[in-house]
């Protein structure tokens, strides 16, 4: 009987091991977070870079390096339900400076920038001041040379070109071109404006063969035609002998 009993002991310790153990073993092995999943938790949540991965001392945790932008951290997560358990910055990163060199080639760009603008704000005063020295002209307007007063002339009346003069300067300037029309002695005076081009008077008159008297010939005809409204005028050979 006492034989029986302590076989009946040592059954009942051996089924209470046996099931202490299966508890231990089923604990253990309980759904856990895997390492990728425990780097995804904190990648999602705070971005950056995984830096390393180590467990905690009882395994219950995962301890993730996380580099930012201005720090590193150190993530504690909960392997069981992934949930973070702490959070502590382990290094800040000091902001990156330019080399020397690269500052130095910066600086001087800027000086030449500088310098460049100023050389053009220079430039355009001066020629501001250049502008502001000369007289002002009718916008449009283009001085006439004698060659295209002649040409003027001819397309008016034709003929052959024997004299040319001109009076007055700048905007009051007008030429008075002497043609010789039908190659005998008919000629025509024209008073064309020296900036405009225009055809003021056209005066007819008689020439002589030697041409002896024409500079006051054409003085004569361009006081007569002063005298006179009209554009085309016939000029009195007589007016200035009576």
């Amino acid at each position: 009987m006492a034989k029986r009993s302590k076989f009946l002991i040592a059954l009942a310790g051996l089924i209470a091991g046996i099931v202490v153990g299966v508890s231990w073993v089923t604990f253990n092995q309980q759904d856990y977070i895997s390492e990728d999943e425990a780097r995804a938790v904190v990648t999602e949540r705070y971005g950056g870079s995984v830096e390393s991965v180590s467990l905690s001392d009882d395994d219950r945790y995962f301890i993730i390096n996380l580099k930012g932008k201005s720090a590193t951290h150190s993530i504690t997560v909960d392997r069981e339900d992934s949930s973070v358990d702490g959070i502590k910055t382990v290094a800040e990163h000091k902001e990156t400076k330019k080399p020397a060199d690269d500052t130095k080639e910066d600086e001087q760009a800027e000086k030449e920038k500088k310098a460049a603008a100023e050389q053009e704000k220079k430039k355009q005063e001066e020629q501001q001041a250049e502008q502001d020295k000369e007289p002002e002209k009718p916008e449009g307007n283009t001085k006439l040379t004698v060659e295209d007063a002649v040409e003027i002339a001819a397309s008016e009346v034709g003929g052959v070109n024997v004299y040319s003069t001109w009076s007055g300067n700048g905007e009051t300037r007008e030429y008075y071109i002497l043609q010789l029309v039908n190659g005998e002695d008919e000629g025509a005076l024209i008073d064309i404006n020296g900036i405009t081009g225009q055809v003021n008077k056209v005066i007819w008159l008689e020439i002589d063969d030697d041409y002896s008297n024409i500079e006051q010939l054409v003085y004569e005809a361009t006081t007569y035609a002063s005298m006179y409204d009209g554009r085309y005028i016939e000029y009195d050979d007589d007016y200035f002998e009576d």
